[in-house]
Formats: structure tokens, sequence, C-alpha cells
């Protein structure tokens, strides 16, 4: 039996995060996966199974006005975002012979893929993962176009002509157009999605965060440690998401494990569970701060609730 083929697809214009080498090295650990670039920047020491595609942001915009039969508003490297969906679309020349095709960020760490979608997965579902960090879909021509189909919060040609983001890649756009015309998707939260309320590292959308947790990669997995009860655990994840953390690369490419902590990266001995202290200099818990960024965060959060609810409003 022939192996699904998979090929996921990032875009980025402009200079690439300093880590960027961390990032390329955790593809590279999914070697039976191909990774396409397209963006505007020099990339070296590309992995066997990673492609850089020369393009400009307007290279990207004709192209996607080309494929889609639109005049697009894809005036910035952001707006992007809104696009994911499409990719399958505006780069169907390259993704011709894959099984599946993905979209993906880069402020992320990338574990062991294949170990979290397996063939039974890939051959059930046609939409993988709900958020626009990484997600899959089958490639074919109908799935491909199921983003013109009602059920979103905003209609396709709304997202794609408007400058605004919609965040067409998440909640209100595909995963509630998918949602709403019963197409399956698979939905468990196998990844390490950290929250950006908090300096601390503590994931989003879980109700299981310890005061003592870490995160780290190590030979092309992603873990959690945590001590609970005065023992040490660990969980696994297919990837971790650190929202936009302008992180430095501090440690060498070269490095087999390290910890991902709010201070960035930090070489780590293979074989070691963190211990206490460990966690308590990389990843620390405060419970003051933490109920002061909480209220800071929220409060924010329903500032701009108002505005795009304003903002719909006033644009249909």
């Amino acid at each position: 039996m022939n192996r699904t083929t998979i090929c996921i697809i990032g875009v980025y214009f402009g200079k690439l995060p300093e880590y960027i080498n961390l990032w390329l090295k955790s593809c590279s650990y999914n070697p039976d996966i191909d990774f396409i670039i397209f963006g505007d920047n020099k990339i070296d020491n590309l992995p066997p199974n990673v492609k850089h595609i020369p393009m400009t942001l307007q290279e990207m915009k004709k192209l996607a006005d080309e494929k889609l039969g639109l005049d697009t508003a894809l005036y910035k490297p952001y707006k992007c975002c809104d696009f994911k969906v499409v990719y399958g679309n505006i780069f169907e020349d390259y993704l011709s012979g894959y099984d599946f095709w993905g979209h993906c960020d880069f402020d992320l760490i990338f574990g062991d893929i294949r170990g979290f979608i397996t063939e039974n997965i890939l051959s059930e579902y046609d939409k993988i993962l709900s958020l626009g960090h990484l997600s899959l879909y089958r490639n074919t021509k109908e799935v491909n176009n199921r983003y013109k189909l009602f059920g979103s919060m905003h209609d396709y040609k709304t997202v794609f002509e408007n400058e605004a983001i919609y965040g067409f890649d998440e909640w209100s756009g595909i995963y509630r157009l998918y949602n709403f015309n019963n197409f399956k998707i698979y939905k468990k939260l196998v990844f390490a999605d950290i929250s950006s309320a908090y300096k601390r590292f503590k994931l989003a959308f879980c109700l299981n965060n310890y005061n003592k947790q870490l995160f780290y990669w190590q030979n092309g997995k992603v873990f959690r440690a945590y001590y609970k009860h005065k023992k040490c655990f660990k969980d696994e994840y297919i990837y971790i998401h650190f929202k936009k953390r302008d992180f430095k690369e501090t440690i060498s490419e070269d490095c087999n494990a390290f910890y991902i902590g709010p201070g960035g990266f930090t070489a780590k001995p293979d074989a070691e569970l963190p211990s206490v202290n460990t966690i308590k200099e990389i990843n620390p818990y405060n419970a003051r701060a933490e109920i002061n960024e909480r209220i800071k965060y929220y409060t924010g959060d329903y500032l701009k609730y108002i505005y795009y609810r304003l903002r719909d409003k006033y644009l249909r």
C-alpha cells in the first residue's frame, strides 16, 4: 500500500525569524513530508525535503488574482493568513501529485507529524486540524473549492477583496464553514498552542496547565514535561506554536534537544527530564503576575471584539 503524500506550504515575506534554522531542523525530522516556502527572502542550507520558491508579494497577488478570478486585496504580508485556505488553488501547479496539501506558520517548531496524522486519519478526513498554524486538506478539486460554500461568518469575496483581516483560516471562516456543512474535521487538540495572554508558557484551550511545566524539542519530537504530586510526567505534541514571540536563536542548529520558553531556546541535555530548578529558571510561575496579565489581555480582547462587530456592521 502506497503511503499518502503530503506537501506543506509556508508563505513568508520580509526578514525571516532569527530561529529559522531551528524551524528547518524540525522540518528535516519529517523526511517523508515535503515543505515549500514561498517568499522574497534568501534561505541557505535547506534540508532535502524543503524547497524555496522565490516570490514577491506582488507576484503572489497576481497569481492569486489569476487562480481565484478576483481582484484580491493582497497588499500586505499579514493578509496572507486569509488566503491560506486557498493555497491549494493558488499554488496548484506545485501540488500536482500530492494527496494532501497543508499550510503552516513559522512561529512554531514541528514534532513528529506522521506520528499524529496516521494513514487512518488521512483516509477518513478531508480537513485535518482546525487552526491556521498547521492544517491539511485533501488535494481534490471539490475540497479545494469548498471555501466558496455558505457557512463562514464572511463570504469569500468579502474576505479576499477587502484589506481587513478576517481570520478566514480559523474559527469564523473555514472551520465554521466545515461545521455548517457537516464536513468532517479532525479536531483533536494534539498541538501545544501557547497562550499569548501570559509571559509564561501555558497552553491555550486547556485547563491542564501546571505550575511546574516546561516544553522542549528532542530528536524530532515536541514534549511538555510537568510535575504533579512531586512526580515528573511528559506529554507529546505534533508541534508547539509560540505566537510571534521575538525569539533569537541562541543555540546551535546541531543541537539535538532544546527547551522552548519565554526567553527563547536553551540547549537541553539529551537524556534528562527537566528538574524543578530548570523549570523555575526557564518557565517560572508567578501567580500575581498571571492574574494581572489575564486582566490586561482579556480587557484588550473585549475591545477588539467591539471593534470587529462595528467593522462588520458597516462593511455589510
